[in-house]
């Protein structure tokens, strides 16, 4: 009975963090993080502090990999704790904040990550760790929820395009009969 229970809040668990995946992924990744990554890769002070990163030790690398990921974690949590506080304007923006320095940590971690990998542990946690998102990405509840989300995603994208459809002719002929009214022949 214990076990039954246990095995249910574990499943609800599973979904809520799926969920919050999900979330980060479609909403946080693909909208800001990601270009942002993508704007930095084209910088010319990032090609130049890339060519320095190359040329130190690994050790220097992993104090200032793992410095800017704590940063970004501890941003995460104190947003999460500004919106159970109600401060949900605040949450945004500590959580907006976040977004560049966290594009900024996946960029280093892409162009150091040899580096990183010299260190075993490292190395042990980063293949546990894709495994992990990997098996989560594969799991049913991760592709139902998904498949959900992309529905839902679609269909207020519809009505997002269908809104501007509609109201773009309107604006106009509001706009032509505003004209023949203010403008009156003399």
């Amino acid at each position: 009975m214990l076990i039954k229970i246990f095995n249910k809040l574990l499943h609800y668990l599973l979904i809520i963090l799926i969920i919050g995946f999900i979330v980060f992924e479609e909403l946080v990744w693909e909208r800001f993080a990601q270009p942002i990554t993508r704007f930095f890769s084209r910088l010319k002070l990032l090609q130049k502090l890339n060519a320095f990163l190359q040329s130190i030790d690994s050790k220097v690398i992993l104090v200032l990999f793992v410095t800017l990921f704590i940063i970004v974690e501890f941003q995460g949590i104190y947003a999460a704790s500004l919106f159970v506080q109600g401060n949900i304007i605040h949450g945004v923006l500590v959580y907006a904040g976040k977004v560049p320095i966290t594009a900024f940590t996946f960029w280093l971690f892409q162009n150091v990550k040899p580096k990183l990998m010299e260190f075993i542990w490292f190395e042990r946690a980063y293949i546990y760790v894709t495994m992990l998102i990997d098996k989560i990405t594969h799991s049913q509840t991760y592709l139902t929820i998904k498949k959900q989300t992309v529905s839902i995603k679609s269909f207020f994208n519809q009505k997002i395009h269908m809104s501007k459809d509609t109201l773009k002719p309107k604006i106009k002929a509001l706009y032509s009969k505003l004209r023949i009214l203010l403008i009156k022949p003399l």
